[in-house]
């Protein structure tokens, strides 16, 4: 599947993200709320972000394991520079590093909490608040940006290789 599609539901899960500005104002002080449609979007975003994970992977090092965060992690921070990679919101004067925990070998507290609400919703729905889906959907702009180099650089890899014997890492092209 190209892309596209992906750019499109990432569009999609942000115009949701973006709506619920109308009740919630995005402000530092708000970050701490949670609600029911904060619940649906950061569990449908977490899910997303894993699905483009896995492709990452697969095509910057087909070799590398693919079975969960901590394998996404070693993968892309050995692949890429996700780890600085920042996320404004301009006109609410937030910004976001949604992937800088990756920096000092741990996962981002809104991805443990992505899980603690998608297994145990019961005792942690609060953890399903403005901040953590702020900072989940600029991960998945990330993600997605970042799914789609890993696209070209597997295109160009491929028709490359021939050349080099195979050797040749796509990585070489970020």
């Amino acid at each position: 599947m190209g892309t596209y599609r992906y750019w499109q539901h990432f569009l999609a899960l942000e115009a949701d993200f973006a709506a619920t500005s109308r009740y919630v104002e995005f402000a530092q002080k708000n970050l701490a709320t949670f609600s029911t449609e904060f619940t649906k979007l950061l569990l449908a975003i977490g899910s997303e972000i894993d699905v483009l994970c896995k492709i990452i992977c697969e095509r910057v090092d087909s070799s590398a394991p693919r079975g969960n965060i901590d394998d996404y992690r070693s993968c892309l921070v050995a692949h890429t520079k996700i780890v600085s990679e920042e996320v404004l919101i301009r006109r609410h004067s937030l910004s976001f590093k949604p992937w800088d925990a990756w920096a000092s070998a741990k996962n981002p507290s809104w991805w443990r909490s992505y899980n603690n609400v998608k297994h145990q919703r019961d005792t942690h729905f609060d953890e399903a608040n403005l901040e953590h889906c702020a900072n989940a959907i600029a991960g998945l702009f990330v993600v997605v940006i970042y799914c789609h180099k890993a696209r070209k650089v597997q295109s160009l890899w491929n028709r490359t290789r021939s050349c080099s014997g195979g050797k040749m890492s796509p990585v070489t092209y970020y």
